[in-house]
This record gives structure tokens, C-alpha cells and sequence, in this order.
């Protein structure tokens, strides 16, 4: 039999959220959490009780607990369960809700307790692990505010402010300007004066970005001109602000769907 193990994720500038990774079999006595909280399975199979309700729980299926709801989630089998449980601050989650729907003043419950979809349930996988992985804290960060924008919109009617600020072109200068620098929304919000989920309604309302999203197009499309210009790849991805060249590497892709070597072998003139 595998050995078991737990890994929890806390950090300091992510205060919202607590990441467990963890095998078991053990069976676990009827309690509650005052965050909201969603699992999957990575490998075995569980029941999942909520509200005396059950449920199986299997690969393509995230189970969702909102706060105080009592629940359960057991092994079905001698088999150690390989699972992911993410715990996040309710007013958080209201601050991402309200994204979505203006309207809303509280944590608007989640109405499903099992979420079946193939597509989420990689997602989550993938935001799991990206989360555990050495990437930055932005990155993280970044990554966690657009799974739950997507996830919290399954079950939000759309409601949008159409803000219109001026302050969001000195942002954009702002980033623009210091694109070399890891600039946090907190840093954006305390040099703005603005709170920091109202500087993401203005960036979603006007380009459908994040602030943390459009940093790093800025980098990218900077980090073309460096590689026409003869830059290595090493020094480009320093001169753009990328911790390092992995970094350099994963975004670059992402954004202009070549590695930055096939960019300039191929592209560069």
C-alpha cells in the first residue's frame, strides 16, 4: 500500500485561499467549513454527503461546499484516494461574484452540491497543480481570479457596470511604463487609491483582461521587439521582467502560440 501524504498550500499574499493536496482512505466524521470549498478526485472514487444528500464522487466531478453546509467525503474502497480541496474566504468569492453581477451585496451560495464536466474538472486539476508548481505568486493569483470568474458565471445572471474611468488609461500608462516590474493589484490599488476588485471590473469592462493578464501581454509583445533586435532568449526574458527563462517561455507561448526560439529562427528577419 502507498504511504500516505498531505500537502497544504498557504501563503501570505494569497490569504484567501488554502490548497490541500492529499491520499487517504481514512472516513471523516459530518462537519462544516466557514469558507466555500470544492473537490475533485485525482485517482479513487468517494461518497460525498451534503445536506444528507449523497453523491459519488469520480474523476470529471467537482464537489462543491458552501460555507457551513455539512458534508462528508469518504473512500469507497481500501484504495487511498488521491484528491485536490481548495478553501476560499467567502468575502473573496463575493468580491469575484459581484464582478459578474453588480447587484450582488453577499456570498451568493453555489445551488448544486456536484458539478459534472469533463472541461471544469481539468481546469480545476490544472489550477491545482499550477498552484503547487514554482510559479509566481502573481501567476497564481492570476490564474485563480479566472477559473472562479468562469465558474462563478455558471451560475450568475450578468450583470455588469459599464465603468468608464479615467483612471484606467493611467493604469494602463502606469504598466505600460514599468512593465519590467511585478506589479500586484495590491500595489495598483495602495498607487491608485482605487480597491483592488474595482480595478479588475475596470479592466474586464474595457479590455477583458486581468491587470496581471495585460502585464504580461505587454511583456510579450516587448519581448518580440527585444528578439527582432538580436536579444538572446536568456536576456530578452530578463530585460521583460520574467523571473526566469522557464517563465519567459510558458507565457510566450501561451500568448503567441510558438516558443520563442521558433520566434526568432523562424520569424525574425
Amino acid at each position: 500500500m502507498s504511504k500516505t501524504f498531505t500537502k497544504v498550500f498557504i501563503e501570505d499574499t494569497l490569504p484567501f485561499l488554502e490548497l490541500r493536496y492529499s491520499n487517504s482512505n481514512a472516513h471523516y466524521k459530518k462537519h462544516f467549513h466557514d469558507t466555500f470549498s470544492i473537490g475533485i478526485n485525482k485517482e479513487g472514487r468517494s461518497i460525498y454527503e451534503n445536506s444528507s444528500k449523497f453523491y459519488p464522487l469520480d474523476k470529471n466531478m467537482l464537489s462543491i461546499i458552501n460555507p457551513l453546509e455539512v458534508h462528508s467525503c469518504n473512500s469507497c474502497s481500501d484504495v487511498l484516494n488521491i484528491y485536490y480541496m481548495l478553501y476560499l474566504d467567502t468575502r473573496w468569492c463575493m468580491n469575484i461574484q459581484k464582478l459578474i453581477n453588480c447587484e450582488i451585496e453577499e456570498f451568493v451560495k453555489i445551488p448544486v452540491h456536484i458539478l459534472e464536466d469533463k472541461d471544469f474538472y481539468i481546469e480545476f486539476l490544472n489550477l491545482c497543480e499550477f498552484i503547487f508548481q514554482d510559479n509566481s505568486i502573481l501567476d497564481k493569483e492570476d490564474e485563480t481570479i479566472k477559473f472562479f470568474l468562469k465558474f462563478f458565471s455558471l451560475y450568475l445572471e450578468n450583470k455588469e457596470i459599464e465603468t468608464i474611468d479615467k483612471r484606467f488609461k493611467e493604469i494602463l500608462l502606469y504598466l505600460d511604463e514599468n512593465f519590467k516590474k511585478n506589479i500586484s493589484l495590491d500595489e495598483l490599488s495602495k498607487k491608485f487609491d482605487l480597491n483592488s476588485f474595482y480595478i479588475i471590473r475596470l479592466f474586464k469592462s474595457q479590455i477583458n483582461l486581468t491587470p496581471h493578464s495585460y502585464l504580461l501581454n505587454v511583456r510579450i509583445n516587448k519581448s518580440k521587439e527585444y528578439l527582432k533586435n538580436g536579444y538572446s532568449i536568456v536576456d530578452t526574458a530578463l530585460e521583460c521582467g520574467f523571473f526566469d527563462q522557464s517563465h519567459f517561455h510558458k507565457n510566450f507561448l501561451k500568448i503567441v502560440a510558438t516558443t520563442p526560439n521558433e520566434y526568432k529562427v523562424n520569424f525574425v528577419q
